[in-house]
């Protein structure tokens, strides 16, 4: 069987369109154009990569060659050679959306090698962030020291409310990705986030809207859904400026969860892991991959608390990326991030 990997960073956006007919923005085509190596670094001797351009995947990777396998990098027009020379070809891609199904389907991938229609919306429907108010509600119920509120609202008139009650709140779209569908509100909501809250009720019909917390430091568990069981994979210690993703530590696992335990007792963090594993695999039955689960450490009150749910990314992210990276270089680096310059974007480890 022939293993394809796909760099599909727009995936979250295409969610959001939620079509077939789906035209990725300027950043999503730069991010693909310069990154779309990435998973060379969780692929398997003699696997491809499907890329946009081959001489510049191959260049961009060429500073990781010694960390990296032996995987073929292969065009969207070789495609169907590929297609042609394999009985069997299974596809993975960053997340599953309608558009990537429809764009392989129409480059000759035959339909038994792909998601149906079906499941390829049941993926979006989970990727809904409306799926994790009942997971964040029991994290916060049956395990000390959590908190995070989070709420469904249909109006403006309901995120009013929630704003006067919680006195600082946090606004996104039901599907977004990087930053760019989160707004942070803390005293009243002005012109321009009443017109990104009307465009989101109209074209997406609600907002997800959530208590704002002091948040002292960001981090994630890593997971893999296959055959009914989720299981983690590892933690990932991360940086953000303005909701967008900026760096990971690159660590063995129990030296993250030692800089983990200089900000809070273990012992309050590693119960999410068991608790996590048995309610994803509940929530999301029958999503197969990748997933991870965005987490923050919280001053409230003066007392050091855990958000254990901010988002569930049904996808890879860039902890996993992280993951990948470190078992790889085996601590020849501490530190992954992803740079743009001039609207070129480049992975930098150090």
């Amino acid at each position: 069987m022939m293993l394809t990997h796909i760099y599909n960073p727009e995936h979250d956006l295409a969610l959001a369109y939620g079509g077939e007919g789906f035209t990725p923005p300027a950043a999503g085509r730069g991010m693909r154009a310069g990154l779309g190596f990435l998973p060379a670094f969780w692929a398997n001797e003699g696997d491809s990569i499907l890329v946009d351009d081959v001489t510049a995947m191959e260049r961009a990777a060429a500073p990781f060659g010694e960390f990296l396998p032996k995987v073929a990098f292969v065009s969207w027009s070789q495609l169907p050679d590929v297609v042609k020379s394999h009985e069997h070809l299974e596809i993975r891609p960053w997340g599953w959306d309608m558009a990537l199904r429809h764009q392989l389907l129409r480059t000759g991938v035959p339909a038994g090698s792909l998601p149906t229609t079906g499941e390829v919306e049941r993926v979006r429907m989970l990727s809904h962030r409306r799926t994790t108010i009942p997971l964040l509600r029991h994290l916060v119920d049956t395990l000390p020291d959590m908190v995070g509120k989070r709420l469904e609202a249909n109006s403006l008139d309901e995120v009013r409310q929630w704003l006067s009650q919680e006195g600082a709140i946090v606004c996104k779209a039901p599907w977004s990705c990087s930053g760019r569908g989160v707004r942070f509100v803390e005293t009243e909501l002005d012109d321009n986030l009443e017109g990104f809250l009307r465009n989101v009720l109209a074209h997406q019909g609600c907002v997800i809207v959530e208590h704002g917390y002091h948040r002292l430091m960001d981090f994630a568990m890593e997971f893999m859904a296959e055959d009914g069981v989720v299981r983690y994979e590892g933690l990932s210690l991360f940086d953000t400026r303005n909701g967008a993703y900026s760096g990971n530590v690159l660590a063995a696992e129990e030296e993250k969860w030692g800089l983990l335990e200089k900000e809070i007792p273990l012992e309050v963090v590693r119960p999410l892991v068991p608790a996590l594993e048995a309610l994803l695999a509940e929530t999301f039955a029958g999503y197969k991959g990748a997933l991870g689960v965005d987490m923050m450490l919280v001053e409230e009150k003066g007392h050091r608390k855990i958000h254990p749910c901010v988002e569930v990314n049904l996808r890879c992210t860039m902890g996993w990326v992280a993951l990948a990276v470190a078992q790889r270089t085996r601590g020849r680096f501490d530190t992954m991030r992803v740079t743009c310059r001039k609207g070129q974007y480049h992975l930098c480890l150090a």
